[in-house]
């Protein structure tokens, strides 16, 4: 019997119907882990957010959540069993307030959003408890990925999903976020890192994947990234001295 909370098997997926963006693509994670995929622009990095939150279905293979399968599942009810997408460019209810986007993230796996659990929530994240009331239009980048991320929390993930978590923060903002996503993949959260930053994948991942062309084509620890051969294998070329 696996430990780990979420497997892929052999996953093919696309936008279109017969025409693959991922082709066989196998990963495993096990609960309190975090693992990384770096690749370039139209590698498949959103494709695969995408496929395993549900908002695309797959082609072929297979996702295991637990050991169960859900490949046929809706995107709504693999919110409710576990896994929760923090969305490419945050993607926040611009003219709610903090406060009732969380509501709606809540309402999204049919709970209220009770004193508690804002509590818990902003515990991780306390400027969105000081501004609870303001539109989330009104914060900044990198409050608006705070509330991202709390959204998804308080649909009690097993399994997150982070689409370039880091995307238009400032240095200080993405030290921030490394330590709060740290914290609550202490707590048992399992993230699955669609990132470029090599910092925060350091600071967070025990494994990293090179997607390339919708395939794994090698898996790395952390500090291997400066390596030149998976340098090259990312960038399409050989790394110059300044490409870090």
């Amino acid at each position: 019997m696996t430990d780990d909370i979420l497997t892929l098997e052999s996953l093919t997926a696309g936008y279109l119907a017969d025409v693959p963006v991922l082709e066989g693509v196998d990963l495993a994670i096990a609960p309190g882990q975090a693992i990384g995929i770096i690749g370039r622009n139209g590698a498949g990095k959103s494709c695969l957010a995408m496929t395993i939150a549900g908002a695309l279905a797959p082609q072929h293979g297979a996702i295991r959540l637990a050991g169960e399968d859900i490949s046929a599942t809706s995107a709504r009810a693999r919110v409710r069993s576990g896994i929760a997408l923090v969305p490419e460019g945050r993607q926040v209810f611009a003219q709610l307030s903090v406060r009732e986007n969380l509501v709606a993230a809540a309402y999204g796996v049919g709970r209220r959003l009770t004193g508690s659990a804002f509590g818990q929530v902003t515990e991780f994240f306390p400027i969105l408890k000081k501004k609870e009331s303001h539109l989330a239009a009104s914060l900044s980048g990198g409050e608006q990925q705070m509330l991202a991320i709390a959204r998804a929390l308080v649909q009690s993930p097993q399994v997150i999903v982070c689409d370039e978590p880091s995307l238009g923060l400032a240095p200080v903002a993405i030290d921030s976020l490394a330590q709060t996503l740290a914290t609550i993949r202490d707590s048992g959260v399992a993230f699955i890192l669609m990132e470029q930053n090599r910092g925060l994948l350091e600071d967070l991942c025990s494994s990293v994947n090179l997607l390339d062309a919708g395939r794994i084509k090698m898996t790395v620890s952390p500090e291997e990234l400066s390596r030149p051969e998976v340098m090259a294998a990312y960038l399409g070329h050989a790394p110059t001295a300044d490409a870090l």
